[in-house]
């Protein structure tokens, strides 16, 4: 006997009886998934098909097993677009529009030659490709997996100024060749607790050694190298990380560096020139 909707909205208050969010969630999905509307949701007492009663049992197993919404419908929106994602890449987060935004305003000239360092979806490089059709984005990362997934989003998205290449971050890229590098790279300590909390999300994309910091020191040295004098390099970082990240670049030899806060006020990207 086919159950109706009713019976399912209770069967999620009763497993999540305190998390009105996984109540959100499940409307997000009845919407996104089986493209239902309001009236089926809130007014009528829609009958489920079969097919569309496995797909929900489908999600609250899921949901039990602590899968986020993003890999369950495999899409994540970024910078006014859907992104697919899975277990292979990190989710896009909202602050990372900001790196994005950021690099925009720049108004950056035909022909720049842009580095989207551990690219994963492709979500920073593709945007950035999108709005700056005149330049050439290469994304980077050294997971082949990650590579499949940012791919499969440049194909679905058709932009043809974004070229994937496999590389243990800068190693692959040639000395003095690009304008400018962006870099989102795994920034917990390997050590921090809260990773315990992430564990449908590759590790490797999350946390770095020496406190968080490696990945920020290797970019920097390599970056040095690679960019064109006056080139920019432009990091996301922890809320923490400020100060770290722009001794880091300082070192390696980076000037008038900033900082700019997200929307919450935290200290988020910080960017710096190469000088001569």
């Amino acid at each position: 006997m086919a159950k109706n909707l009713n019976f399912f909205k209770n069967k999620i208050k009763e497993a999540w009886p305190d998390q009105d969010d996984i109540s959100t969630e499940f409307i997000f999905y009845l919407k996104e998934k089986l493209y239902l509307s309001d009236v089926s949701i809130y007014v009528d007492n829609y009958l489920l098909s079969k097919d569309e009663e496995d797909s929900i049992n489908k999600f609250i197993l899921l949901k039990k097993e602590g899968v986020p919404i993003d890999y369950i419908l495999e899409k994540s929106s970024f910078f006014g677009n859907n992104f697919f994602v899975d277990s292979r890449v990190l989710i896009p987060r909202p602050e990372t529009e900001l790196i994005v935004d950021f690099i925009n305003k720049l108004n950056l000239q035909s022909s720049k030659i842009v580095i989207d360092a551990g690219t994963g979806s492709g979500c920073i490089g593709i945007s950035l490709a999108i709005q700056n059709p005149n330049i050439k984005v290469y994304g980077l990362d050294f997971s082949k997996e990650a590579l499949v997934v940012a791919n499969k989003n440049k194909k679905s998205l058709k932009v043809e100024n974004f070229v994937t290449v496999h590389s243990n971050w800068l190693s692959k890229i040639k000395n003095a060749s690009c304008d400018l590098i962006v870099s989102n790279p795994p920034y917990i300590s390997s050590e921090d607790e809260h990773l315990q909390d992430l564990t449908h999300e590759p590790l490797v994309a999350l946390a770095a050694l020496n406190n968080g910091l490696a990945d920020f020191e290797t970019i920097s040295s390599q970056a040095t190298l690679k960019l064109v004098r006056g080139g920019m390099l432009a990091f996301e970082h922890g809320f923490n990380q400020k100060s770290q990240v722009s001794k880091i670049m300082k070192k390696n030899g980076f000037k008038n560096i900033e900082t700019l806060k997200d929307h919450q006020g935290h200290p988020r990207v910080t960017v710096g020139i190469l000088g001569n």
